[in-house]
């Protein structure tokens, strides 16, 4: 990765140029996408004669359709405008890396959410749920399941009075399991 400083200041520190190039190379790290980061250091001058420094960062990602981020900052003295730039620009990677992780996902009617492992440990018996079946048409069972965003509803039919279970398939049509009971 290739860093670019630019100092229009009156002079920076070599402390200040190491820290800068260090941070912005984990960054390539962190994403490796990241082709070069160009860094400018400004002052600026307030009416009441104090002078706060400026830091930019512009972050160039490679890809067709990636874009520059850009972050601006600003600070009593060029170490801390650079450590908010970097930590508004670090967050704006992560950003762009989760929605680019995440557009290549596979589309699935079912999403199972992740869920994170428990500090207790389970137990060999199942959870047990309780579900109120109300008897309704297999039309309006149909369209209620076109309503919601969950891909299976169970529902006790009203003419027969039996329990079925409607399903939305991968390919948008609907099915009706007609469980057998021996």
């Amino acid at each position: 990765m290739k860093v670019v400083l630019h100092d229009r200041t009156n002079g920076l520190g070599q402390e200040v140029r190491e820290t800068a190039h260090r941070k912005l190379t984990r960054l390539a790290r962190h994403f490796g996408r990241v082709v070069d980061a160009e860094v400018e250091f400004s002052e600026e001058r307030k009416r009441s004669g104090l002078s706060t420094t400026v830091c930019r960062i512009n972050l160039h990602l490679d890809g067709r359709r990636a874009p520059v981020l850009h972050a601006r900052e600003r600070g009593a003295d060029p170490q801390s405008a650079l450590d908010l730039a970097l930590d508004k620009i670090d967050r704006q990677v992560v950003a762009f890396k989760e929605k680019v992780t995440h557009r290549k996902q596979a589309v699935s009617p079912v999403r199972v959410p992740i869920v994170e492992e428990r500090a207790t440990p389970r137990s060999s018996e199942p959870e047990r749920l309780r579900l109120k079946l109300r008897p309704m048409s297999e039309e309006e069972a149909v369209s209620e399941l076109e309503a919601d965003s969950q891909p299976v509803l169970v529902y006790l039919d009203e003419d027969s009075g039996e329990i079925q279970i409607m399903v939305r398939r991968a390919d948008g049509s609907v099915a009706v399991i007609e469980p057998i009971i021996p």
